[in-house]
């Protein structure tokens, strides 16, 4: 592998040629975790539990992971990571996400799971009012959502269907808040759709990533999340 930089956005940014991980992006604000410790670091994350779901560090993780996983017990279930609603990633600020993740357990029956970025949290998932992430139902079918209050999309293809053994960086750049772009692995994805959030220019934001069941089931499914990364100007 080699690392490389380029300007983007007016932020020099290094990358990984290979796999276009965005490894060092030099800007006025950067957060960065690596999930490397033994637990999560909750001075940054809060969890979102629900039932026997879990959220913690995976033991011995090659490069450090968080799991978040539910089981085949039949109740509601929700395990998921956020900032408990300290909202201060800032839309329009050249905000740019990523994350590497996996299905480690593909979902089953109606569980649902997001990586991106978020507003207020929501224990029903289609409800958050605020939304930028990457989705991921049955059988591993990924697919990117928007949702600022007045412009929303839902679950528009990727091309991209994980199995369990499937790393992939996953990217949102909100440089033009009116046309906010997703990658997987270096790829534009979903290029027939514009992703509008201009609706509050300086939204406020906070990374999220979660899974879970909204009604009683013994469907089950892990994601395991091994770094996120986010990254904008000062003003």
């Amino acid at each position: 592998m080699a690392t490389r930089g380029s300007w983007f956005n007016q932020i020099l940014t290094y990358f990984e040629n290979s796999t276009q991980e965005r490894v060092l992006p030099v800007a006025p604000v950067v957060f960065y975790d690596d999930f490397l410790g033994n637990a999560l670091a909750t001075a940054a994350w809060g969890t979102r539990d629900a039932g026997a779901a879990t959220e913690a560090v995976v033991a011995d993780a090659a490069n450090g992971a968080v799991g978040l996983a539910l089981d085949a017990t039949n109740e509601i279930q929700l395990a998921g990571i956020d900032w408990a609603d300290n909202r201060t990633l800032v839309l329009n600020q050249g905000l740019v996400f990523e994350a590497r993740f996996r299905l480690s357990v593909l979902p089953t029956g109606s569980v649902v799971a997001v990586v991106g970025l978020c507003g207020d949290h929501n224990a029903a998932v289609s409800t958050v009012a605020e939304s930028i992430w990457f989705r991921a139902d049955g059988n591993g079918i990924v697919t990117v959502e928007n949702d600022d209050t007045v412009h929303e999309t839902s679950q528009v293809a990727t091309g991209k269907t994980l199995t369990t053994a499937d790393w992939i960086i996953a990217r949102i750049d909100c440089s033009d808040i009116a046309d906010v772009k997703f990658f997987i692995n270096g790829d534009r994805v979903a290029t027939g759709t514009t992703f509008n959030m201009s609706q509050v220019p300086a939204l406020a934001l906070q990374p999220v990533a979660r899974i879970g069941k909204e009604g009683a089931a013994t469907s089950v499914g892990t994601l395991q999340v091994d770094y996120v990364r986010a990254w904008q100007k000062r003003s």
